[in-house]
């Protein structure tokens, strides 16, 4: 008998050294606390069809279950996971979802929060689109392109419909996908400042308001200053002057240019010219094609220079803004050149000028 009390006193000992060594074992009172504050609220409406499920615990070191679907009590739908929020897909319109969290803790211990409820939006239009980019000055007869982007709430396709201020509106244009931002081009006949509007459509047919106004302003932006019809000019080497008009080189609507081989095409831009191209074409020949480029270094002036045969030309001055765009076009019909010899030899000989 003294033995054995021996033997269970060895024991305790044992076992008290244990648990002053690694602590006595936790047993929980209280299982984890109620899952809390939904997002959406129940009994919401409304609600976009891009949420995501979000709940409050009071407690740390939890997992939860998920009960997700459009039946009450919902179906089990995803099961111990750590973070209290749920990222859901798309999901339906007009539908009401039921939704419950159950908490778990380390000691299998598990309290299920109540069943809530939800309701997603009707279908709504898509926001009003935004013209993004385009040109606010150009000259008449330019094609310009805008471009712009309306997002959709229920992220469907949309498509987009232009009124350009001139008494043309377009026809439907898309659709395009959620987020794709797309362009439209127009040309304008008259000078004048017009208020640009586009508005947008998803395909079941809702349609946004017309956007805010972009102003574009039409109007010459590069225009030709020398070269002009009727003028003959004398360009020899550093003298380069007008010399008179000529009624019926204006009639026809050309210049005559008396020149050692070469000629300067002038011209001026407005503010938004950056950049002109000047190109010579010979009307006889149409492989005969010359560009010169020029910067605005010297504030809105412009020179183009050209070497040419004798021969009828044609100029033409494009004009570009700052992003690249071409927003204007000058031309100078017919511009006539001639080698300066080949003229006084037929005035020397008295067969005239023709």
């Amino acid at each position: 008998m003294k033995k054995k009390l021996i033997h269970y006193m060895i024991c305790i000992s044992v076992v008290l050294t244990t648990f002053s060594a690694i602590g006595i074992p936790y047993v929980s009172a209280d299982p984890p606390v109620e899952p809390s504050q939904p997002t959406p609220s129940s009994g919401s409406s409304g609600v976009t069809i891009f949420v995501d499920l979000k709940w409050t615990s009071a407690d740390a070191n939890l997992t939860y279950d998920v009960y997700f679907g459009t039946e009450s009590p919902p179906p089990l739908f995803v099961v111990n996971q750590s973070e209290t929020y749920f990222e859901l897909d798309r999901l339906a319109l007009n539908t009401t979802y039921y939704w419950q969290i159950v908490a778990h803790n380390d000691l299998q211990e598990s309290t299920p929060g109540p069943i809530w409820s939800f309701t997603t939006a009707t279908n709504q239009p898509p926001f009003k689109p935004v013209v993004l980019n385009g040109p606010p000055q150009a000259g008449k007869e330019i094609p310009l392109e805008f471009l712009t982007v309306a997002p959709d709430p229920e992220g469907d396709n949309v498509s987009y419909q232009w009124d350009w201020g001139d008494g043309n509106v377009s026809d439907w244009f898309g659709p395009y996908e959620f987020g794709e931002q797309t362009t439209a081009t127009h040309q304008w006949a008259e000078n004048g400042s017009y208020e640009i509007k586009v508005r947008a459509r998803d395909d079941y047919g809702k349609q946004s308001g017309w956007s805010k106004a972009y102003n574009v302003t039409i109007a010459p932006q590069v225009v030709m200053s020398n070269c002009k019809p009727g003028y003959l000019y004398f360009v020899f080497l550093t003298f380069d002057k007008t010399y008179g008009y000529i009624y019926s080189l204006d009639l026809l609507g050309v210049s005559l240019i008396i020149s050692t081989g070469g000629m300067r095409v002038d011209a001026e831009g407005s503010d938004s010219v950056r950049k002109v191209i000047f190109q010579m074409q010979n009307k006889f020949m149409e492989d005969q094609r010359w560009n010169a480029t020029s910067d605005n270094l010297t504030g809105s002036a412009f020179e183009g220079y050209f070497y040419l045969n004798d021969g009828l030309y044609e100029t033409m001055a494009y004009a570009y803004d700052d992003q690249g765009r071409l927003i204007d076009i000058a031309t100078r019909q017919y511009v006539i050149y001639y080698e300066w010899k080949f003229i006084l030899m037929k005035q020397l000989l008295g067969l005239g000028v023709t």
